[in-house]
């Protein structure tokens, strides 16, 4: 069938919108002379490669003001197999890595939604959509954080669960940062134990394979002295507040009812609820797993996963929500395919916009509605958990939508 005239001219507007946003962050990128939150990234791989401590934060602060590029970095927080896929970045100057790594965004962009289009059948209309309207995306490339390509890894892994690759591919993805190993769950609760042990086993494997770059010392420290910091608000000494604005967690929620000792830990009231509430909404997401059916569904029910996923860790801020992107385009999928009445469509449309609207939008309307400040301050949180539970609806509803054909991949099995 023919697109219409319409329907053409709608998918070149949005991917010309997408191209305006991708180069006024190239330009960004091109004039930052700090590199953002890549620069961490970069002087902990550089550090590991000459044989230091790459969770040594003030090492890595010499390393940048030996470059003259800033007086110092955030902390490396990161597991220690991610600096083996940062290799490429040691012969490079800090900005080269950081424009090299601007283009590696874009392509994994690319590459998550292409992944949507084969899972999934997404409309080019949806995925064209997506890309312009989801703003974290263009955010994500400023700041030079590494959600892209982990998002990427996650998709791909979750696309092929039915293959050994698949938990391979998930396993890769949690050593790049931890939130994918979530994705675990799902698979156990469908009763999908092998692509499980495989994202276990790869992640052994991994820290095994990078003692020559990172030694075991400090793969020990990680694990035992900075990751369990995590649920604190510790995160090895950052200094970026827990109360700042723009943070969209669960944990920034209950810090505003009890708030903590200072600006960078969780009372201990605001961390045990965090993780009960945490736990309770992974416990509710059980039997939609293990109720979901077809890729749509499959898709919907890791969607609400990787919404939770996202605003369960202390910080939650605008990059992080580039994650979203994926439960975005299923929910589209599923209401495309009917899976939910056509009514929720508004629904679906208010959770993504409020979701993804950007942050210099959002700052003026707090001050032109003073009394909704606080609403509109936790808008992005309240779309993001909107899209959640939107998505957790269709994968429940996927059963009672559609037969379960004798299909590979496409049985309560599946995904």
């Amino acid at each position: 069938m023919k697109a219409s005239p319409l329907r053409t001219a709608a998918l070149v507007g949005l991917l010309a919108v997408h191209l305006a946003q991708v180069v006024h962050a190239g330009r960004i990128v091109a004039s930052s002379e700090s590199g953002r939150d890549y620069a961490t990234y970069h002087y902990a791989v550089q550090e590991a490669w000459a044989g230091g401590d790459p969770y040594d934060t003030r090492a890595l602060g010499r390393r940048a003001r030996a470059e003259g590029t800033r007086k110092g970095v955030h902390p490396y927080f990161y597991p220690p197999p991610f600096l083996v896929g940062m290799l490429w970045a040691v012969p490079l100057s800090m900005k080269s890595g950081y424009l090299v790594w601007f283009a590696v965004q874009e392509l994994c962009t690319l590459g998550v939604l292409a992944v949507l289009r084969r899972w999934l059948g997404a409309s080019w209309l949806l995925l064209a959509l997506a890309l312009a309207a989801f703003t974290p995306i263009p955010d994500n490339l400023k700041m030079g954080q590494a959600n892209l390509p982990v998002l990427l890894l996650t998709v791909l892994g979750l696309w092929r669960t039915a293959r050994p690759g698949g938990g391979i591919l998930v396993g890769v993805a949690g050593m790049a940062k931890m939130s994918p190993a979530l994705n675990l769950v799902g698979w156990l609760a469908r009763g999908r134990w092998r692509p499980a042990g495989m994202a276990a086993l790869t992640a052994v494997v991994l820290s095994i394979l990078t003692l020559p770059l990172v030694g075991l010392e400090a793969q020990v420290r990680f694990y035992t002295e900075i990751l369990p910091g995590f649920s604190t608000g510790e995160y090895h000494g950052l200094k970026v507040p827990i109360t700042l604005p723009a943070n969209h967690s669960i944990p920034d929620l209950f810090n505003q009812l009890w708030p903590g000792p200072d600006r960078h830990h969780l009372d201990p009231r605001a961390a045990a609820a965090s993780k009960a509430t945490s736990l309770a909404l992974l416990a509710g997401l059980v039997p939609v797993f293990r109720r979901a059916r077809g890729p749509v569904g499959s898709a919907c029910a890791f969607g609400a996963l990787a919404v939770l996923a996202t605003v369960t860790p202390v910080y939650a801020y605008e990059h992080h929500l580039a994650f979203l992107l994926f439960p975005a385009v299923a929910l589209g999928v599923a209401l495309e395919r009917r899976l939910l009445p056509p009514r929720t469509g508004w629904m679906a449309l208010v959770a993504s916009f409020f979701t993804a609207w950007p942050l210099y939008a959002l700052r003026p309307a707090q001050r032109a509605l003073p009394a909704l400040d606080w609403l509109l301050q936790e808008s992005k949180f309240g779309g993001a958990v909107a899209l959640g539970l939107l998505c957790a609806w269709a994968a429940w509803r996927s059963a009672d939508t559609q037969p379960t054909p004798q299909l590979p991949g496409y049985g309560p099995q599946s995904g």
